[in-house]
């Protein structure tokens, strides 16, 4: 009761237009939503036959040997491992656009991604730290486009929540000639003014 309490409390939060200024809870709630969209995508990948295993199975194979995986429980196990992890990796990812602004986030949501594909499923099979192994290239192929869609999401659910003022803003500086500067300047001379200037030459005059 307290979590659907809470989920309510950020809803109307939401609904209201307000937005967040916390760096972990935004980079958490962004990561939750990517990890999310991850497994809606590996899902797919599953029952279409183009994926062998779920990312339950991988985190839940770190902690337990892969034939323990066909339990319930253990397969439950598997998947609140992948969730915390996938959330927890949002921070770092928040904290990196946070410093360098919101442009290109889905480029940067991307480059993060791939990072992570290298790091927490390459590697770790190479190392032998996921006891569930996988064989075809297809596999595989897909985890990227998996660790993609994580990107994507999570740095797209992290603009949505963020208040924009936390961004570091972009300054777009325009090198002007002097020519250009001095004709910028007559452009703004007040009306009043430049009418002025003209009476009093021909009085001169």
């Amino acid at each position: 009761m307290k979590v659907l309490g809470s989920i309510d409390q950020l809803t109307q939060f939401l609904r209201l237009g307000k937005k967040m200024k916390d760096s972990i809870p935004i980079g958490f709630l962004g990561g939750l939503v990517g990890t999310l969209a991850m497994d809606l995508s590996n899902i797919i990948f599953k029952k279409t036959g183009l994926s062998e295993k779920t990312y339950a199975q991988y985190a839940g194979s770190v902690l337990l040997s892969p034939f323990r995986l066909i339990f319930r429980e253990n397969y439950l196990l598997g998947q609140i491992l992948h969730l915390i992890t996938g959330s927890i990796l949002g921070i770092p990812m928040f904290n990196i656009m946070k410093k360098t602004g919101k442009d290109n986030y889905l480029f940067k949501g991307a480059v993060y991604g791939i990072f992570s594909w290298e790091t927490l499923y390459s590697l770790r099979q190479r190392l032998g730290l996921v006891r569930s192994k996988t064989y075809t290239t297809r596999t595989h192929i897909t985890t990227i486009i998996d660790t993609l869609v994580y990107g994507f999401v999570s740095t797209s659910a992290m603009v949505f929540l963020s208040d924009p003022t936390i961004f570091p803003q972009a300054i777009n500086q325009q090198i002007e000639t002097p020519a250009e500067n001095h004709i910028s300047k007559q452009q703004n001379i007040p009306k009043g003014d430049l009418t002025q200037t003209m009476e009093n030459e021909m009085l001169i005059g």
